[in-house]
């Protein structure tokens, strides 16, 4: 008889028939377990996105600023100090117009103060800085400390760094500063809202339950190798 006629006649054994449909069993067994893993996965995923896009209180966030915070979108509630405002020079519009950004403390309801980039204004253009208690939400951003030592001509800060403006302003700062994106009550002729250099950081991919989901459906190829060996190996019996 020839060898496939061996192997097919095992195949079809009463024993062969109930390890195929335990097999099956395992296999659609092992597939499910991988893919609640791989669902988890995902959860995690979006579950940890979603708690890093979440704004909360400036106040909350952990002094000096940790890098998983850069990007974080924050509010605060309080009023910016009328004194302390500096033009950031060599800033472009939306449109590539030149012109400057307009940086000012915040001081916050709890005392606390903090660089706050309200936006960007035409070169030469006077602006004010507004009154009365104000409620913002923005995005942290790490001082620029590369390049914090460097003046232009005119001897104007041409980075924002949160240890220059303190002593610039001679006051102390929260670590980093916030790029504003809304205001409120919205103040007329205000600024224009920039983009943050830095968005909200991808979380970590949790790759323990990633791993749990392929090693399940490593599991159900293992147990089809294991049954095809065992087809094999007594193949080769029959046949000796």
């Amino acid at each position: 008889m020839p060898p496939s006629s061996n192997f097919w006649t095992r195949a079809k054994t009463p024993a062969s028939i109930l390890a195929l449909l335990s097999l099956i069993l395992v296999c659609v067994l092992f597939f499910f377990l991988g893919k609640w893993q791989w669902d988890r996965t995902q959860d995690i995923l979006d579950a940890e996105r979603a708690a890093a896009m979440a704004a909360v209180p400036v106040s909350e966030i952990d002094q000096p600023l940790d890098p998983q915070d850069y990007g974080r979108t924050v509010t605060a509630t309080g009023s910016f100090v009328n004194a302390d405002q500096v033009r950031i020079g060599s800033r472009l519009s939306r449109e590539s117009v030149a012109g400057d950004w307009i940086v000012s403390a915040l001081e916050t309801q709890s005392g606390q103060l903090i660089a706050v980039v309200r936006g960007w204004v035409p070169q030469g253009q006077l602006f004010t800085t507004p009154e009365g208690t104000v409620s913002i939400e923005g995005v942290l951003q790490p001082s620029d400390t590369f390049y914090a030592t460097v003046s232009d001509s005119g001897g104007e800060i041409v980075t924002i760094d949160s240890q220059q403006l303190s002593e610039l302003w001679n006051t102390p700062l929260l670590d980093g500063y916030v790029v504003l994106q809304s205001q409120s009550p919205t103040k007329a002729n205000s600024p224009e809202i920039v983009p943050p250099t830095i968005s909200t950081a991808e979380v970590a991919f949790p790759l323990q339950n990633f791993f749990y989901a392929i090693q399940w459906w490593v599991f159900a190829l293992f147990a089809v190798t294991i049954y095809i060996r065992w087809l094999v190996m007594g193949n080769i019996k029959l046949r000796k």
